[in-house]
């Protein structure tokens, strides 16, 4: 993947600080891409390896963490769109909950997703698990 063009690689930075992990460290997901004119943006947790006593064995467990909906208004020229997705409406929607923003940031159409887990098609990647 290309490095993003800088204003959002700002943007992403800004929007970082109005999400408040629940324990540290956590790091967070960031992917991009452009289309149809606009560009998509996916922030998401890591997961945290969780040792489970009963089981004798590891699992998986998004990250906790909320957000400062209202600290992150400003950050948009405008906001068209901001809508809670609870449960995503077909299986085509990988990222599971999020909130969605739909605005224009730095003269762009963005539309921005912050996860509350990680992506189905990240997952499994050993980047974004940290231990507990």
């Amino acid at each position: 993947m290309a490095f993003p063009p800088s204003w959002i690689e700002n943007f992403v930075h800004q929007l970082s600080y109005s999400i408040f992990p629940h324990e540290l460290p956590t790091p967070l997901g960031c992917h991009y891409h452009q289309e149809q004119g606009a560009w998509e943006v996916a922030l998401f947790p890591s997961m945290r390896r969780v040792k489970d006593q009963r089981r004798q064995q590891d699992s998986l467990s998004p990250a906790a963490f909320s957000f400062d909906i209202q600290q992150a208004l400003p950050l948009f020229e405008e906001l068209h769109h901001l809508d809670w997705v609870a449960m995503p409406m077909t299986g085509e929607n990988e990222v599971g909950p999020h909130l969605l923003f739909e605005g224009i940031v730095e003269g762009e159409p963005v539309l921005i997703r912050v996860c509350a887990e990680i992506p189905r098609r990240f997952q499994s990647d050993p980047d974004l698990i940290i231990s507990a």
